[in-house]
């Protein structure tokens, strides 16, 4: 009974001072960029955009909406009116 009393104290103090009770993070910002949806202008330069409505895109008259990984493998840079 005396074990088992210190074993409960031990896990008790564990928990407490953050030992086992942390949880594991997630990574979800890699997974989030993966698949995150950005905007291009085809006939205008390599550069992806945020945001449909940013200043860069005002000469556009064609746009195109690709994922951040596509973009990045065909050397699109971010815009730098969004930096």
């Amino acid at each position: 009974m005396k074990t088992l009393r210190k074993a409960a104290m031990l896990l008790a103090i564990t928990f407490t001072l953050g030992g086992a009770a942390q949880p594991l993070a997630a990574p979800t910002t890699t997974a989030e960029a993966k698949t995150q949806k950005i905007w291009i202008a085809p006939n205008h330069g390599k550069k992806y955009h945020y945001d449909k409505h940013c200043r860069g895109l005002n000469h556009a008259k064609k746009l195109k909406r690709v994922s951040l990984k596509w973009a990045k493998q065909h050397h699109y840079k971010l815009c730098g009116w969004e930096k």
